[in-house]
């Protein structure tokens, strides 16, 4: 099981680089945060960059991977009128570009997505848990799945707002969880952990010279 960050915040990757195995991030985080994306992308090579494809999605896609050698392209399996995506993220698996099918919400949504040879299937456990279903449930039908066929796609669980999200994905055997630079401060802290460091460095300070 894997961490990656969700970010585009240059000094953060670098600082979690130890701890991560890729980046996921989309045009919007991008602006917002004012990232540069091939900056990221040499910062945690050879690991990979998600990077949400917008558009035109097969040209978007196409123009990232013709640019940035460890990019995972992130498409959709439905557009925006509801219809399948099936033949843009068809064409880009057989140009061997790779790509993370996004924004799914079920079993069924990832047994279609792994058929097309994705190398990842993003479960938004946090938007699940919205509408009142069984994120944890979901994540794990879905990898029994992944594990039973072989094929070679791993499951991301994203959308992940708290601590117990990222542990009920990690129970649930997720392959990577996607987290912000907040959830990963949040992780590292413990109150009794701190307190424990601060009474020891004052003991140290007491011991005779």
């Amino acid at each position: 099981m894997r961490l990656f960050l969700d970010s585009s915040k240059l000094g953060e990757i670098i600082k979690w680089r130890p701890v991560i195995s890729g980046v996921t991030t989309n045009p919007a985080i991008l602006k917002r945060e004012g990232g540069d994306i091939h900056e990221i992308a040499e910062a945690i090579a050879p690991d990979p960059i998600s990077i949400e494809a917008c558009g035109d999605f097969l040209t978007d896609a196409q123009h990232y991977a013709d640019l940035i050698p460890n990019v995972v392209v992130k498409i959709p399996l439905l557009t925006t009128s509801g219809s399948p995506n099936i033949e843009v993220i068809d064409t880009l698996v057989r140009e061997g570009i790779d790509v993370n099918c996004t924004a799914l919400m079920s079993v069924s949504q990832v047994i279609l997505a792994t058929q097309l040879g994705v190398q990842y299937v993003s479960i938004f456990a946090g938007r699940i848990d919205d509408e009142g279903g069984d994120y944890y449930r979901v994540i794990r039908d879905c990898v029994d799945f992944l594990d039973d066929d072989d094929g070679g796609t791993e499951l991301i669980a994203g959308s992940i707002r708290t601590i117990g999200n990222v542990l009920d994905a990690f129970r649930a055997r997720a392959h990577i969880v996607t987290v912000t630079p907040a959830t990963l401060d949040k992780m590292v802290m413990h109150r009794y952990s701190l307190e424990t460091v601060r009474q020891f460095e004052e003991a140290s300070r007491n011991l005779p010279k």
